[in-house]
Parts: structure tokens; C-alpha cells; sequence
């Protein structure tokens, strides 16, 4: 025990632990450069967490030959990058990921990597380390005379190893069974994929301050506060639990000092569709019951209506979704080109299922003039307070029928209308 104390305390005096925005910190040993990756946003503190037992040969490929367990990969939903990876990287990666999962500071390589690639790499570590919640973003490489790294020190953020990491990965592991046995029984591919992006926008409230893992899916789905790496590590396992063949990627959301992060989930029509639960649960909207689609089952060229970019990978060539097929507003029939069709998609929504925790409608129109149009049309006519009366009259509820809230998405021409509380 001395010697694992002392060996905690030489490395944590070696690291650097400075963290600007979003990126994970590197230092090369001996010192000579010390470079940022940009892999989440809001540095990738990601603490990952897992219950799987690692003895568990079900854990384990039939011809798994590595000197390493197997179990990161299922724990943390990675099958789609592990199944990219040539065999140093699946080596590299894998003995990091296991000293990772047990809380090991140093982590001898193998095979190692060329030290100009360790940007790249660990990117590649804190993006896949979805459950493992407990590392940092702070790794320390050792490198030898071939200018290989051979040798990896990693930060953690201030656990007991002799007890956090295994009620970590108990506390995450048994929500995420939780909510997925949660799923109404008989749901459809689409309302289980909506079931899951509605728990975590409804049971999450954006900080990167709250909580003592915001960055991370134990901080969205146990403590209830994330940044969107956080959003996206939480909406990456529960698809995964539930199932579904499901990827990530980061890039950039608007600010592009922030690295943004966001899922792919693969569904039975043989596509990939994009989910980004961070953008459908706006910070600026502080009623609790909203839930947004925009982002909800949508294309790349969609989401590339507002988001700056979308980094690929040095490793394996990321998703790319090229279907709408699925979104919300087609499957739900939510399209509108007149002032008719967006009354009529707005009354059915009144009539329908509208209570005290449901309290917004949605549209979705051909461009963003189309919709401000449309929309003051049944503003200035009274057809909206026609919605909302009928609402009232639907559910028993009192709404206020002359204000509400609405939220215009002028890129992806999406109108939302939340109900307010009569006073």
C-alpha cells in the first residue's frame, strides 16, 4: 500500500493538470512539448463507469488473444472503434483502457506510438472512455530514444482506488438498467429511441459546475448535471444498452474554442441518424418539462445547418448519416407550407395528449422566412389561441390562451411553442 501511495504521489507531482476549455493535456517525459487535444468539450473528464464483472467470459470475443481483458469494450459501447482499429492501436488502446479501468497511474505500452501521434491517441482514449468516469484529462507520456512513447501516466480525479472506482461503475451500470427496463413494453424502434433522448433531457440540466462529474454520463444520469460530453456519454450507453449499434463524434457546435460531442445511432432501416441531446435541451429554456427535436433522428447535412463542423478521426472513419427518414417531424407528420397545414398540425397536437408535463407543440417549415411568416399569420388571426384553448378544453388544464413561449430554429426552420401557466 505505501509503495502504491508513494508511486500516486511522484506521478500526480509530474502532471500537468491545467485544463482551458475543452482538450486533454499532455506531457511528454522527458519535457519537451506540451500539447492539447481537443476530444469533448469542456476538457474530457469523462468519468465512465462500468459494473461488468471482468472475469466474465461472456465479456470476452471467442478469439480475444490479448494479454488484457476484454470488458472496456462492451462497458463502454466501443465495439464500432474497436472493430476499426489496426492491431497496434487495438494494443495500445486496450492497456490503457484497462489501467484506466483500475485506477493504474502508470501504464507501460507494448507496442507504443509514434510521439507526434499522441494528440491524436489520446483523443481517441478520453472519447471512448464513455463509463469510465473517474480519469482526467491530464496524461503524462514517457518517450524513448526512437522517439516512441512507451509509456503513459494518468490523472484521475481525486478517487479512493481502493473503493470509488467499483461504486462508480455499480452506481452508473445499474441507472443505465434502470432506464432501459424503464421502456415501455411494445415500444417501436422510434418511440424507444424517444423514450431514451426524452429521460436524459428531462432528467439533465446543462452545468459544467454541478455535481462532481459533469463531463460526464455519471453526472448526467446519476447526479443529473452534464456538459454535452456528459449529454452525449449518457445518450451513447443507454442506446448501447438498449441495443442499438450506436457511435460518436465530436466537432464544433458554434463556439470554436468548444469542442462539441454528439451520437449516431444505427436503426433498422440499415442508416445511421444523428442525435444531439445537448442541442434539444437549450440552457437558455429553463422550463423543466421542455424537450426539443431539432437534433432528434436527423442527417449530417442536416445537423451541418448549424453546427461548424464535424471532426473525423485519425483511427476509423466516423458514421455519416444520409437519411431524415426517421426524424420526428416526418415520422410524427409535423412538416408544414401553409398557414392551414401548421393550424392543423398544431390543433391535432392540442387534442391529443397535451397535460400538466407536456406542454409544447411543435412545426417544422420549408425555411426560416416560411416559418416567421406562418407564424405571425396565426398569431395576428387568433388561431393560436384557438390551439391552446382547445388544449385547455382537451386536458382540463389552464394555460394562458393570449402569451406563450415561442423558439425559433431560423437554420433548421423548426418552430416550438411552449404553453405557460395562467397566473
Amino acid at each position: 500500500m505505501s509503495k502504491r501511495i508513494i508511486c500516486l504521489l511522484l506521478s500526480f507531482c509530474m502532471m500537468m493538470t491545467v485544463f482551458v476549455g475543452c482538450g486533454t493535456t499532455i506531457d511528454d517525459e522527458p519535457a519537451t512539448t506540451t500539447a492539447s487535444t481537443d476530444a469533448t468539450e469542456t476538457t474530457n473528464e469523462e468519468d465512465q463507469t462500468a459494473s461488468t464483472d471482468s472475469t466474465d467470459s461472456s465479456a470476452v470475443d471467442a478469439d480475444w488473444t490479448y494479454d488484457f481483458d476484454s470488458s472496456f469494450i462492451s462497458e463502454n459501447g466501443i465495439e464500432y472503434v474497436w472493430e476499426r482499429l489496426d492491431e497496434d492501436s487495438r494494443i495500445n488502446l486496450g492497456e490503457v483502457m484497462n489501467a484506466i479501468r483500475s485506477g493504474q497511474v502508470y501504464c507501460p505500452l507494448s507496442v507504443g506510438f509514434p510521439s507526434d501521434e499522441k494528440d491524436a491517441f489520446f483523443a481517441l482514449v478520453s472519447n471512448c472512455c464513455t463509463f469510465y468516469t473517474w480519469v482526467g484529462t491530464s496524461f503524462r507520456v514517457s518517450i524513448d530514444e526512437d522517439n516512441m512513447v512507451v509509456g503513459v501516466t494518468i490523472s484521475y480525479r481525486g478517487i479512493d482506488y481502493e473503493s470509488d472506482i467499483q461504486v462508480i461503475m455499480d452506481a452508473l451500470e445499474s441507472k443505465l438498467q434502470e432506464i432501459v427496463a424503464s421502456v415501455p413494453s411494445g415500444s417501436s424502434e422510434f418511440e424507444t429511441l424517444k423514450y431514451l433522448h426524452d429521460y436524459l433531457i428531462l432528467n439533465c440540466d446543462y452545468s459544467d459546475t454541478d455535481g462532481t462529474s459533469p463531463f460526464s454520463a455519471y453526472g448526467a444520469l446519476v447526479e443529473g448535471y452534464a456538459t454535452c460530453q456528459g449529454y452525449a456519454d449518457a445518450m451513447h450507453l443507454l442506446l448501447n444498452r438498449a441495443g442499438f449499434e450506436t457511435m460518436f463524434v465530436t466537432g464544433i457546435g458554434t463556439d470554436e474554442s468548444v469542442t462539441h460531442k454528439w451520437n449516431y445511432v444505427m436503426c433498422e432501416d440499415g442508416h445511421w441518424y444523428i442525435i444531439d441531446p445537448t442541442w434539444d435541451d437549450p440552457s437558455d429554456i429553463t422550463d423543466p418539462y421542455f424537450v426539443g427535436y431539432c437534433y432528434f433522428l436527423i442527417s449530417d447535412e442536416e445537423i451541418l445547418k448549424d453546427h461548424v463542423a464535424k471532426h473525423e478521426s485519425d483511427y476509423y472513419e466516423t458514421p455519416y448519416a444520409d437519411s431524415m427518414d426517421l426524424n420526428f417531424f416526418n415520422v410524427m407528420g409535423y412538416y408544414a407550407t401553409t398557414a392551414d397545414e401548421a393550424y392543423e398540425i398544431l390543433l391535432e397536437q392540442a387534442e391529443s395528449t397535451i397535460d400538466a408535463e407536456r406542454r409544447c407543440f411543435y412545426v417544422k417549415f420549408e425555411s426560416s422566412e416560411a416559418m416567421r411568416e406562418i407564424y405571425e399569420t396565426l398569431r395576428d388571426d387568433g388561431r393560436l389561441s384557438e390551439v391552446v384553448t382547445k388544449a385547455n378544453s382537451t386536458a382540463g388544464t389552464s394555460y394562458q390562451t393570449t402569451s406563450w413561449s415561442r423558439t425559433f430554429n431560423d437554420e433548421l426552420g423548426i418552430l416550438t411553442l411552449t404553453l405557460k401557466e395562467s397566473d
